[in-house]
C-alpha cells in the first residue's frame, strides 16, 4: 500500500566539527518510511568534499558505452577513464572519470549530451559533479543500497529518497530520484503543478532533453538561478513561492521569474557544493500538504518525511517542522542560515519522547505497523483494559481496525513516535500517547478520546464528530478542517500550544480551544476558520484581524471601496475610515446594497468567519468549564483559570 502523502526523503549534512556520515546510517533513515515507497524507484546521493579534486560523470546507457566516451569527447570532455558495471543485461551504469579545461563549457556539454541521448531515449546521464555521486534504481532503498554497496561509503552530505516520481512509468532507473545537475541534487516528495511553466523558463535558457518528470526540473531550476547571481537564499525565496500577501519580492522581479517558482504540493530537498560550503536546503509549498520535518542534534541537520527516520538515526535530537511556504538552510561551515520559523518558535515544540516505561504489554520495537493492532487485540483478548506498547516508531494505522477485532472501551498508551492516521474511525476507545504523533491523526472520530502529551503534525482531526482530542503541545497545518456535529454529538479539541495556517478550515460544527501556553505571541498562523460554517474556535488572547478566514488582497478591497464610492454607497468620510482596515472589520461596517454587493463579491466560494475579542459568556464559560478541567486532569495541571482571560473568538457568519 502507497501512502497517500506520497514519498519519503531523507537528507543529512554534518555540522563542521563532526565526523562523517555513514551510508549504513542513512539506508537504516529512509528504510523507516519503506512503506511511503514502492519497488519502483529508489537513491542516494552522498557529497564528499574530500573526493572533490576530480571531475566524475555517471551514466546509464542501453548500447556500446564506448558511444557515449565518444559524444563526450566531441563536446570536449576528455575521458581519462571508465568503470562498467551492467544493472541488467540491457542497461549499463558507466562512471567516466573526466577532465574538464573549462567548467562553464562542461556544464553546457552535459545538458547537450543529455539532449542527444535521451532523444534517441538510449541513456543519460544522472550524476556530475566533483564531491557528488548519485546511486539509484529501481526497487526499494535496501535494494538500491545493496547494489551499489552504499552502507560502505562516507560523507558530508546525503539525500535519499523512496518511490518512483510522478510521471513515469518507473521501470527505469533513469527516472529514480535524486536528481542532479552539476555539484546538485535533489529528491521530492509531491506534484509540481507549475511543471510547464518551469519547462518554458528552462527551454528559454537552452535547456533540453528532459526525461519528463516534474521533480528533475527543481534540480535546473536552482543551478539556473545560482548562475544568474543570485545567493543560495535568493533562490530558495524565488523557487519557494509564498503567497503574494506575504512576499518581500518586488513585482518587478517577482514577474521576471515567476516560471522560475513552483507550485502544486511538495516538500523538495536540495543538497549543493557551492565549491566552498555545501548546503542541505528543505522547502515547504505554502499550503504544506506534504510533511517536513527538521531535526538537529550536536553532530548533524535533518530533513525528513517522517519524524521516525531522524530518531532512528538520533533519539535524542530535537525537532521541529516548517511553516507553510518556508524554507530550512544549514550549510557545513556557517551553520543554520534559516530555521524555516522564527527562532522563538523552536523552543516550544515538544522534547524527544519517552520510548519506554517501566512496564509495559508490547514491545514495538522489530513489529511491524500491520501485527501491531493484531497484538494489542491479543493483549485485550486475555482480558487487559489497558494495554501499553513501547517503542513505537512510525507506526500507522493504531487502532484503525479495532472494532473488527472486537476491541472496545479500553485503554491503550503509546509510547515513542506514533505514525499517521492513529485512531482514525475511533469510536470509544482511548490512546494517551507519550510523544509525539504524526499527520492525519483522529479523521473521522466519532468518539472516545486522544491525549497527545506531545506535538500532533498536520491534518490533526479532519472530520472529527464526537469525542475529545487533547494535545499539550502545538499542533501543525490544517487542524480541525471539516469538524463537525450532530445534536448532542459535539467534538470537542484542545491544543496547549500554537497551530500553524488554516485552523478550523470549513468547520461545521464542534469546538477548538488554542491556549497558546507554548508561546509568547499569537498561536495560530493564517486563513483562521477560512470558509466556516459552523462551530466555534477560541483562541486566548487577540488574534490580528489580518489572519483570520481567506480575505482578498488589500489592492482588490480598495478597489472595491472605490466602486461603493463612485456609487453613492458610501461617502467620503467613511471610505477614509475603512480603507486601510482588513475586509473582515469593513463587513461589520457595511449596511444594504454596499454589504450585499461585497459578499457576493468576495464571498461567493469561500465564506468570510465573524470575529469578537471578548470574555467568554456565562454559557460558554458553563460549556467549557468541564472539558478544560478534564484536559488539566489529564495534563496534571490547573489550565481553568486560562477561561477567564479573553479569547478571540470565531465563529460562522450568518447570512444576510
Amino acid at each position: 500500500m502507497i501512502h497517500p502523502s506520497g514519498c519519503g526523503v531523507l537528507g543529512i549534512l554534518r555540522k563542521k566539527s563532526a565526523s562523517k556520515i555513514s551510508g549504513e546510517m542513512v539506508v537504516r533513515g529512509i528504510e523507516r518510511v519503506r512503506y511511503r515507497g514502492s519497488d519502483r524507484g529508489a537513491g542516494f546521493a552522498v557529497f564528499d568534499k574530500d573526493k572533490g579534486n576530480r571531475y566524475v560523470i555517471k551514466v546509464f546507457y542501453e548500447g556500446d558505452p564506448t558511444t557515449v566516451k565518444n559524444i563526450m569527447e566531441s563536446h570536449g570532455i576528455r575521458v581519462d577513464k571508465y568503470e562498467l558495471e551492467y544493472i541488467d543485461a540491457d542497461i549499463c551504469d558507466c562512471k567516466f572519470y573526466i577532465t574538464l579545461d573549462n567548467l562553464p563549457l562542461g556544464k553546457k556539454a552535459f545538458r547537450n549530451i543529455n539532449e542527444i541521448i535521451w532523444s534517441q531515449k538510449k541513456g543519460r546521464l544522472y550524476s556530475f559533479g566533483t564531491s557528488l555521486q548519485v546511486f539509484k534504481g529501481v526497487g526499494y532503498p535496501k535494494d538500491v543500497a545493496q547494489l551499489y554497496k552504499v552502507e560502505e561509503y562516507e560523507g558530508d552530505l546525503w539525500l535519499a529518497h523512496t518511490r518512483q516520481p510522478t510521471n513515469s512509468p518507473g521501470h527505469y532507473p533513469y527516472w529514480s530520484h535524486p536528481f542532479s545537475t552539476f555539484n546538485i541534487a535533489i529528491v521530492h516528495n509531491g506534484d509540481v503543478s507549475s511543471f510547464g511553466a518551469n519547462l518554458e523558463y528552462l527551454m528559454e535558457r537552452n535547456w533540453e532533453g528532459f526525461v519528463g518528470t516534474d521533480s528533475e526540473v527543481i534540480a535546473f531550476l536552482f543551478e539556473e538561478l545560482i548562475s544568474e547571481g543570485f545567493s543560495v537564499e535568493e533562490a530558495v525565496k524565488i523557487l519557494v513561492n509564498p503567497s503574494r500577501r506575504f512576499s518581500t519580492f518586488s513585482r518587478e522581479l517577482d514577474y521576471y521569474y515567476r516560471n522560475a517558482r513552483l507550485d502544486g504540493p511538495f516538500t523538495a530537498v536540495i543538497g549543493y557544493d557551492s565549491g566552498d560550503d555545501l548546503y542541505l536546503i528543505a522547502l515547504a509549498d505554502r499550503s504544506k500538504f506534504r510533511p517536513a520535518i527538521i531535526g538537529e542534534d550536536e553532530n548533524f541537520y535533518y530533513v525528513a518525511s517522517e519524524e521516525n527516520e531522524i530518531r532512528e538515526i538520533s533519539p535524542n535530537a530535537r525537532v521541529w517542522t516548517l511553516k507553510p511556504g518556508s524554507y530550512f538552510i544549514a550549510s557545513l561551515n556557517k551553520g543554520v542560515i534559516s530555521y524555516g520559523r522564527d527562532e522563538v518558535e523552536l523552543k516550544s515544540f515538544s522534547p524527544p519522547p519517552i520510548f519506554a516505561p517501566k512496564v509495559y504489554d508490547i514491545d514495538a520495537r522489530n513489529v511491524g505497523y500491520k501485527e501491531l493492532n493484531e497484538l494489542i487485540a491479543h493483549e485485550v483478548k486475555r482480558g487487559k483494559r489497558e494495554v501499553t506498547v513501547a517503542n513505537v516508531m512510525g507506526h500507522r494505522y493504531i487502532g484503525i481496525n479495532f472494532k473488527r477485532f472486537g476491541v472496545s472501551n479500553i485503554r491503550v498508551n503509546l509510547y515513542g513516535v506514533v505514525g499517521n492516521a492513529m485512531a482514525n474511525l475511533n469510536e470509544d476507545n482511548y490512546f494517551y500517547v507519550y510523544g509525539n504523533v504524526a499527520d492525519d491523526c483522529c479523521d473521522t472520530m466519532h468518539g472516545g478520546k486522544v491525549v497527545i502529551y506531545g506535538d500532533a503534525r498536520d491534518v490533526l482531526a479532519q472530520t472529527f464528530q464526537n469525542g475529545k482530542i487533547f494535545v499539550k503541545g502545538n499542533a501543525g497545518n490544517r487542524v480541525g478542517i471539516q469538524m463537525r456535529e450532530y445534536k448532542d454529538r459535539r467534538p470537542y479539541l484542545v491544543i496547549g500550544g500554537m497551530v500553524d495556517d488554516y485552523l478550523g478550515e470549513y468547520m461545521a460544527g464542534g469546538v477548538i480551544v488554542v491556549l497558546g501556553t507554548t508561546v509568547n505571541h499569537e498561536p495560530v498562523g493564517n486563513f483562521v476558520g477560512s470558509g466556516m460554517v459552523g462551530g466555534r474556535i477560541y483562541i486566548r488572547g487577540k488574534v490580528s484581524m489580518s489572519k483570520i478566514g481567506l480575505q482578498p488582497p488589500k489592492i482588490e478591497i480598495v478597489r472595491f471601496l472605490k466602486a461603493l464610492l463612485l456609487e453613492g454607497l458610501i461617502d467620503e468620510s467613511f471610505y477614509d475610515e475603512l480603507r486601510d482596515k482588513e475586509y473582515i472589520e469593513i463587513m461589520d461596517k457595511l449596511e444594504g446594497k454596499a454589504k450585499e454587493y461585497a459578499k457576493r463579491l468576495f464571498e461567493e466560494k469561500v465564506g468570510i468567519p465573524r470575529v469578537e475579542y471578548r470574555e467568554l459568556t456565562e454559557e460558554e464559560f458553563k460549556e467549557l468549564y468541564p472539558v478544560m478541567r478534564e484536559y488539566s486532569s489529564d495534563m496534571g495541571k490547573d489550565y481553568t483559570e486560562l477561561l477567564k482571560e479573553k479569547f478571540t473568538v470565531i465563529s460562522a457568519r450568518g447570512k444576510l
